[in-house]
């Protein structure tokens, strides 16, 4: 029965020990996930020379990436962040004229998609997923 007792002690404790370890790994292998589904605005938006131009027709994150290769193709762009929930992407430009604002619109509406100054390129849309396209987030989630 002591034996018994010493080995059942033995065991809470070394559960013990090790539970705390297993709670302290576990959070940071979800921290990274969690920042990669969302990142952190790198860019000051207040910035003026920070294009904020929003993208009615933007779906989901990989419509976020499309847009986002697009606009790093501009030699305009410093930097480009692209915000799915409020549809709005961020280009930093050295210098925000009406002409470089009309350039990174030119960009996103090449890569398939409307802002709410110029129509997307019908060519580029119709190359685009199916989750990107109209109304194709809404029918990713219903399957």
């Amino acid at each position: 029965m002591g034996l018994f007792l010493v080995l059942a002690v033995a065991l809470v404790s070394c559960g013990k020990q090790s539970e705390p370890q297993a709670d302290k790994a576990a959070p940071k292998a979800q921290e990274p996930a969690a920042a990669a589904a969302k990142p952190a605005m790198a860019m000051n938006v207040n910035d003026p020379n920070v294009l904020k131009i929003s993208v009615p027709t933007m779906q989901c994150e990989s419509c976020a990436k499309t847009i986002k290769k697009g606009v790093k193709g501009v030699s305009e762009a410093q930097d480009v962040d692209v915000d799915v929930d409020s549809k709005t992407v961020f280009v930093k430009v050295a210098n925000n004229t009406p002409d470089t604002q009309r350039k990174i619109e030119e960009a996103i509406s090449k890569s398939g998609y409307s802002t709410t100054a110029v129509k997307r390129d019908q060519a580029a849309y119709d190359d685009l997923p199916d989750c990107c396209k109209d109304g194709g987030a809404e029918r990713e989630k219903k399957m």
